[in-house]
């Protein structure tokens, strides 16, 4: 699939010892929860960014702030939380770490999209019932 695209594929080792940006889109589950821990971020380059796109339990929220606090990563970008809503007033201070609120479904488009879904489905079963 990666000669497809015409990228090749890595270690999770070698992805985070060469890449300066690292962005996380996986679900939580039990492999997952805590998977960026204090080994992970340092095993990533110093001038490396960590994005978090996914569930907030996916990184250790301790770890990273320790991480950013140490310069062992150039920064961090969130828009989840291990508790929600965040409490570390002084995590979230940090200069190094960017957050932004988690409302991407809230676009009109995702609004749009998802009422469009919920419909086509309620045809789809309506119809498909009648026959």
């Amino acid at each position: 699939m990666a000669d497809t695209y015409g990228v090749t594929q890595v270690s999770l080792d070698e992805l985070l010892a060469e890449d300066d940006v690292v962005s996380l889109h996986v679900p939580l589950t039990e492999l997952t929860q805590g998977m960026v821990n204090e080994e992970f971020l340092q095993k990533m380059k110093p001038t490396a960014y960590l994005i978090n796109n996914s569930r907030g339990p996916v990184v250790n929220q301790k770890a990273l702030k320790n991480a950013l606090q140490e310069k062992i990563i150039a920064g961090a970008a969130l828009d989840v939380f291990e508790v929600e809503p965040p409490e570390d007033l002084e995590f979230l201070a940090l200069p190094n770490l960017m957050v932004t609120p988690h409302i991407g479904g809230n676009a009109n488009e995702a609004v749009l999209a998802m009422g469009s879904s919920a419909i086509g489905h309620l045809k789809e079963y309506f119809l498909d019932s009648n026959t």
